[in-house]
C-alpha cells in the first residue's frame, strides 16, 4: 500500500485548504471523505431543477486582506470563482422595525442611527471599536466577557441590543452566553464583510478547492469512511478505512468532529478525550428547503431575512430551542439564494431555505414531529410570503439527526464547540495534538482563541495546520 506524507480525514473547508497548501509545497497528500462530495456543511444538493445550499448561505472575509481572500489568493483560485455581491445582505424584521445590514459598514451605522437616533454616538463608538486596526485592544476588552456585557457597556436601549444580538443566530448562542471576542470577530469577518455568493451555488468553492488539490498532485477519496487513526508509541502511523484497508502515513490531520477524533478514531487513550467530553458543542438546526413554483418579488433583494416576533433574543436562542415541545415559533431565519443567483431555480421559480435552532434528539422523535414543526415554520413564513403553502413544489426537511448523518458532527453541531468565553482559548483544542505526535486538527473543532466565524475561520484552521506541518516536516526531512 502506498505511503503518504500526510493523510487528511474529512474534506470540509479546513481539510481542503490544509491539503491544498501541503500539496502546493510538494508533499504527497491524501484526503479521505465519507460523503460523495467535498465541502461538509459548505455543500449543495439538487432536486428537480432546484439547487439548494446545505448550511452556508454566503461567504464573508473576502475584502482585500480578508482571511478567505488571502487563502484563495495564496492557492491561485481567487479569480476563478465569480462572486455575486449584493447590497443589502440581511434584513432584520422585529415587531416594529425593519433594518437592513449593508455592504458598507458606514451605511449599516446610518441605518441603525435612523432607527435609534438617541443612540447615535453609542452606535458610532461601538462600530469604531469593532473595526479598529489595533486588534489587541479588542482582545483585552472582550476576551473574558460575554457579548451581552459588551453591549451593556455601549448601549441603553434594549431593542437596539436585541437587534445586534439577532445576528448571533449565525453562531447559535444568546448574548448572555456568547463570547464577546467571538462575536466581534464574527461581525468583523462576516456580518460587516459578508454577502459574497459564488455564482452557481455554495458547492462551487469546495469543488474548486478539490480540483486545485488534485491538480497539484493530491489524492481525494470520496464515499470512504475512516475507522481508525493508528498509532505506535504515541505517534501516528496511518489510518484504517471501513473496509479494513490500512493506509500508512507520516502525519494525520483530522478535519472530523473533535469528539470522534479523540474518543472513537484514535486507537489509544489520550487526555484530549476527557476534554472533548467535557466541552459543550454549538447548537444544531431544523432546516426546511423549499422549491417554489413562482418567482419571488422581494425588494430590495437580499440574501437573508431574520424574522422575529419578539425582542427577547435570550428566549429565542438560549439553550437551543426544544422544538419538540413548542406550539408556536418566535423566530425563523430565511435565505433566498435564487433572488441573488436566478440560475439556481430555472423557469422563474424560487428557492427558500428556513432555519430554526434545535436541540439534538433521537431520530424516532424527529420523525414523529418534523412535519408538525415544519408547519410551524411555514406559518411563521406566511408573515412575509402569505401564499407560501400553495407555491411549494419541492420540500425537504433536515433535522439535527440528518446533519449528524451527513457530516458526523457530534449531535449535528453547526459550529464546532460553542463559543462560550471559557471555550475559545487557543490551548483548549489546538491545531497540534499534545498527546500524539504528528496528529493535527483542522476545521471548526479547532479553538483559535477567537471562537468560530464560519467558512473563513475553518479555512484559516487549515492554513495554520499546514504551516505547522511544513515547519515540522522540514525538521524531519533534515534528520
Amino acid at each position: 500500500m502506498k505511503k503518504y506524507d500526510v493523510t487528511i480525514i474529512g474534506a470540509g473547508i479546513g481539510g481542503l485548504v490544509c491539503g491544498c497548501y501541503l500539496a502546493k509545497a510538494g508533499l504527497n497528500v491524501l484526503i479521505v471523505e465519507q460523503h460523495s462530495k467535498p465541502g461538509g456543511y459548505c455543500t449543495s444538493f439538487e432536486r428537480k431543477g432546484y439547487k439548494f445550499d446545505v448550511g452556508v448561505h454566503y461567504f464573508g472575509s473576502l475584502r482585500e486582506g480578508g482571511i478567505l481572500f488571502q487563502i484563495l489568493k495564496d492557492l491561485g483560485i481567487l479569480g476563478k470563482i465569480k462572486f455575486i455581491v449584493n447590497d443589502p445582505t440581511d434584513r432584520i424584521i422585529t415587531p416594529d422595525k425593519t433594518i437592513f445590514i449593508r455592504k458598507d459598514p458606514s451605511n449599516t451605522v446610518k441605518e441603525l442611527i435612523s432607527n435609534f437616533p438617541k443612540e447615535e454616538k453609542n452606535i458610532k463608538d461601538f462600530f469604531e471599536f469593532m473595526l479598529q486596526k489595533d486588534f489587541l485592544i479588542i482582545v483585552s476588552k472582550t476576551k473574558k466577557i460575554t457579548f451581552k456585557t459588551l453591549l451593556d457597556s455601549f448601549f441603553t436601549t434594549p431593542e437596539l441590543k436585541s437587534i445586534l444580538s439577532i445576528l448571533l443566530g449565525n453562531l447559535g448562542l444568546p448574548p448572555s452566553q456568547m463570547s464577546a471576542l467571538a462575536a466581534v470577530i464574527f461581525f468583523r469577518e462576516f456580518v460587516l464583510d459578508g454577502g459574497y455568493y459564488p455564482s452557481g451555488g455554495i458547492q462551487i468553492l469546495p469543488d474548486m478547492l478539490a480540483k486545485k488539490f488534485k491538480d497539484m498532485g493530491g489524492t481525494l477519496l470520496l464515499s470512504r469512511k475512516v475507522n481508525t487513526i493508528c498509532t505506535k508509541n504515541n505517534k501516528v502511523i496511518g489510518i484504517i478505512l471501513s473496509n479494513q484497508q490500512f493506509i500508512p502515513s507520516d502525519i494525520v490531520v483530522s478535519n472530523a468532529d473533535g469528539t470522534m477524533t479523540y474518543c472513537e478514531l484514535l486507537d489509544c487513550q489520550v487526555a484530549e478525550s476527557k476534554i472533548a467530553n467535557r466541552l459543550q458543542t454549538s447548537p444544531s438546526a431544523f432546516v426546511v428547503y423549499l422549491g417554489l413554483k413562482k418567482k419571488l418579488e422581494i425588494h430590495p433583494k437580499h440574501y437573508t431575512t431574520w424574522l422575529f416576533n419578539t425582542y427577547d433574543i435570550e428566549h429565542c436562542y438560549k439553550e437551543q430551542i426544544d422544538l419538540l415541545k413548542l406550539q408556536t415559533l418566535d423566530y425563523i431565519l430565511c435565505t433566498f439564494s435564487s433572488l441573488i443567483d436566478p440560475s439556481l431555480a430555472l423557469n422563474n421559480k424560487s428557492i427558500v431555505r428556513l432555519f430554526v435552532g434545535a436541540k439534538y434528539a433521537d431520530k424516532e422523535k424527529w420523525d414523529a414531529s418534523k412535519e408538525k414543526i415544519c408547519q410551524l415554520v411555514l406559518k411563521r413564513l406566511e408573515q412575509i410570503i402569505p401564499d407560501i403553502q400553495s407555491c411549494i413544489e419541492i420540500k425537504e426537511i433536515a433535522t439535527p439527526c440528518t446533519l449528524n448523518r451527513y457530516t458526523s458532527n457530534r449531535e449535528g453541531a453547526l459550529f464546532g464547540w460553542a463559543s462560550y468565553p471559557t471555550q475559545i482559548d487557543l490551548n483548549i483544542f489546538p491545531s497540534q495534538s499534545n498527546s500524539i505526535k504528528n496528529l493535527y486538527l483542522a476545521g471548526h473543532w479547532v479553538t483559535h482563541g477567537a471562537g468560530q466565524g464560519g467558512v473563513a475561520t475553518a479555512g484559516l484552521s487549515g492554513r495554520i495546520g499546514s504551516s505547522l506541518i511544513l515547519k515540522e516536516y522540514k525538521i524531519n526531512k533534515t534528520i
